[in-house]
């Protein structure tokens, strides 16, 4: 908390913070499919095999349209050094990334847990999982009720100033919304986990912070 009081000015600044938890009811992951084979053409061919088996799993998961984007494509040689002769290409590897969104939306809804597994059992070998990111649907909701909470911090702080210094607050001379950075999640108990998953994934809270500095006239 900082507080400052401008005597010349008759003012109280003071910061207040809210903070607003809530458990994601989305997830975003990263998959790559990759294959390496003798041929370009064919390390391609296991690619879209692969590939064409993990959309259709995804989207019988409901994940589709938005939820589900090609973010890359690539190919590239892979090479081995033999003495006295160099270097010399062994193959091909191919490779695909999608970005999926699963979203939590009610108790009848898919758990990332199972979508996750279910993409990894469709891709087998193939497959890489990147980062998991869990974030809100609407955080523009979770922010304004964070917002309310700092304004209310703000204004008991100032009020308690107010009367300790035997003055009342007047109209607000200016206020400032401060970044304070992202916060850490909470670990939180509940878990969702498919019963097939031989991994589960913790949600836990991700709390939305607002701190705001405010200043009032004091009268």
């Amino acid at each position: 908390m900082t507080v400052a009081t401008d005597h010349a000015e008759r003012s109280v600044t003071v910061r207040g913070s809210g903070i607003v938890s809530a458990i994601p009811d989305l997830v975003r992951a990263t998959v790559t499919v990759t294959a390496t084979r003798p041929a370009v053409a064919d390390a391609f061919e296991a690619v879209a095999r692969s590939t064409t088996a993990v959309t259709d799993t995804l989207r019988g998961y409901g994940v589709s349209g938005p939820d589900l984007a090609t973010t890359g494509l690539s190919v590239h040689s892979e090479t081995t050094w033999t003495e006295g002769r160099g270097s010399e290409v062994t193959g091909y590897t191919a490779a695909t990334t999608l970005q999926i969104t699963v979203r939590e939306a009610g108790a009848s809804a898919s758990s990332s847990a199972q979508v996750v597994a279910a993409c990894v059992g469709a891709g087998g070998d193939d497959i890489r999982l990147g980062g998991l990111e869990f974030d809100f649907s609407d955080p523009a909701a979770l922010t304004a009720s964070a917002r309310d909470r700092a304004w209310a911090d703000a204004l008991a702080k100032a009020e308690q100033y107010a009367s300790l210094s035997r003055r009342a607050l007047g109209e607000v001379l200016d206020i400032s919304e401060v970044d304070t950075g992202d916060v850490p999640p909470r670990p939180v108990a509940k878990a969702f986990a498919a019963a097939d998953s031989p991994i589960a994934v913790e949600r836990g809270e991700k709390p939305t912070r607002v701190d705001v500095r405010v200043r009032w006239r004091l009268v």
